[in-house]
């Protein structure tokens, strides 16, 4: 029984890791935003910290955490532990228990806008690993009460990658609409599925009987198995018999994530984003199956701190009759993402909904987050979020970008307001999330936003009133087409229209290319 309350065990402390929020999609500004939607561009060209430059974990699962993870003398353990009691650790669960892991660490990223200072290119090699299973209540029935009954649909999956990925955003229809698309080159590193269709149990008074059948499938570089022939002269191996130390690729595939932004109105941006399609094609000859359909007998009772009597069961007695090596094409985990975002006051106040869905190896999760967004200046956004997590219940979400001219630094939590264990692992929610980056800003903002937001940066994009001196510097920094040689005075009643234009907060981006032909029609030709 150790090695399989192990296993589960290794498999249900993932939980406690950290991951990725909802609210990093209205995180205006940052580099991560991007890998979201890749229609979305930062306020700058950057260049990652390696390592640092994007951690995105996603941990997720139908339980809440305090129903997996169980504070015991100053410490975190799994529902497994002979420490919790029976009627504890089987009250929280379902039918079937989901658990999720998904994880991008960012190895190196950089990228720029080109000379409009709208169409953006970025580059990123990303290491993932991605982990699901399903596991039955009759599963933890059986370990934890030593009951007898049919166990059916175990399953757990695991894919590592690297992911070599560029992308190119640009606009159409004046600027109203963008469109990102970013292609990913995938190297394999390491697969593996193993499942039971049925893992029925039963026992007498002199010993436990196990009823299997189920298979296993790994692809691997410096993958090596020892078998052994079985009383049958079968060619069998057991679980402590495989040997892993991934030493070369062992499968390449292609992705393609696909974005598009569309301001509805001047305040209203619609944006859409489909993620992770595509496929890694799995080397025939880096793999190795086995299926396993066996009875098996054996003997022994441990008796936990509650009486309960389970059965000293140990999962290297599952044999696995080696199969014929075989060449496999997996799908990625595929996501969803649809946002409204709503500008309330000149770019200062947002509000911001999102859907996400996520494709799981046995399950698709729905999440839907309401979030308010701030921008008291350009270079630093604050966003609050409330997330409903496929109607589980749900959770507050905290998230800043700073970038200012020496830094790009992003953080987003949802575990601030949550109440939490002493070791901050946060109860009643099934997720639990921090997401980070660090980098080095590059080259000059971007064009996309309204000119009144980058006008400190612009001297030809400031209030009237501001100087002809000024106005000048625009026409000889790269804005020489919107300017003529002609002199001419300015224009008090033009002066008042345009007065009245800066009051009005809704300024989209053409209303801004209109703004700066219209200001040196009238005020400070050369």
């Amino acid at each position: 029984m150790k090695k399989i309350r192990i296993l589960l065990a290794a498999l249900l402390a993932t939980v406690g890791a950290a991951a990725q929020i909802p609210s990093s999609y209205f995180m205006e500004g940052s580099t991560f935003r991007s890998q979201l939607n890749p229609a979305f561009a930062p306020l700058r060209g950057y260049v990652n910290i390696p390592g640092l430059g994007g951690l995105d974990i996603n941990v997720s699962g139908n339980l809440s955490i305090d129903k997996i993870l169980y504070p015991r003398n100053g410490k975190l353990v799994t529902l497994l532990d002979s420490s919790v009691s029976t009627a504890d650790a089987l009250s929280g669960l379902k039918a079937d228990n989901l658990l999720g892991f998904d994880t991008r660490v960012n190895l190196i990223g950089f990228g720029a806008f080109t000379r409009n200072h709208k169409n953006f290119w970025s580059f990123d090699l990303n290491a993932r690993v991605t982990t699901d299973a399903t596991l039955p209540y009759s599963l933890f029935d059986f370990l934890k009460r030593g009951n007898s009954g049919d166990i059916s649909d175990i399953g757990i999956t695991a894919d590592s990658y690297l992911e070599a990925g560029f992308n190119y955003s640009f606009p159409l229809l004046d600027d109203k609409l963008y469109i990102g698309v970013r292609a990913k080159f995938l190297m394999g590193v390491a697969r593996a599925r193993m499942y039971f269709s049925q893992f029925n149990v039963s026992h007498n008074e002199e010993r436990w009987l196990i009823n299997a059948a189920g298979g296993l499938d790994i692809t691997a570089a410096g993958l090596d198995v020892t078998t052994e022939l079985n009383e049958h002269g079968e060619e069998v191996y057991k679980m402590d018999d495989i040997n892993l130390k991934p030493t070369s690729p062992a499968g390449y595939g292609f992705a393609v994530d696909l974005g598009a932004t569309y301001d509805i109105l001047p305040n209203l941006q619609a944006s859409l984003a489909v993620n992770d399609l595509g496929f890694i094609s799995w080397s025939k000859n880096k793999n190795v199956t086995g299926y396993s359909a066996k009875e098996l007998s054996f003997t022994g009772v441990t008796v936990t701190e509650d009486g309960t009597e389970s059965p000293d069961f140990d999962i290297d007695v599952l044999e696995f009759h080696k199969g014929a090596a075989k060449s496999v094409s997996r799908m990625l985990r595929a996501s969803i993402n649809a946002g409204l975002e709503y500008e309330v006051w000149r770019h200062k106040i947002g509000i911001g909904l999102l859907y996400t869905a996520r494709v799981w190896e046995y399950k698709t999760l729905h999440n839907i987050t309401g979030s308010v967004n701030f921008h008291p200046i350009r270079w630093f956004t604050v966003t609050g979020s409330y997330s409903v997590i496929d109607n589980r219940g749900g959770a507050v979400g905290l998230a800043l970008n700073l970038n200012p001219s020496w830094i790009n630094f992003y953080l987003a939590t949802d575990i601030v307001t949550a109440k939490h264990t002493p070791q901050f692992i946060p109860i009643k929610q099934s997720i639990m999330n921090v997401t980070l980056g660090i980098g080095v800003p590059i080259g000059r903002r971007s064009h996309r936003i309204a000119a009144y937001v980058y006008d400190k940066e612009k001297p030809g994009l400031k209030r009237p009133g501001f100087s002809c001196q000024d106005a000048r510097k625009f026409c000889r920094t790269g804005h020489k087409d919107t300017c003529s040689t002609q002199k001419r005075q300015p224009s008090t009643t033009n002066a008042s229209a345009l007065s009245i234009f800066w009051a009005h907060p809704y300024h989209n981006r053409a209303t801004a290319l209109v703004y700066r032909k219209l200001y040196l029609s009238l005020q400070c030709r050369e």
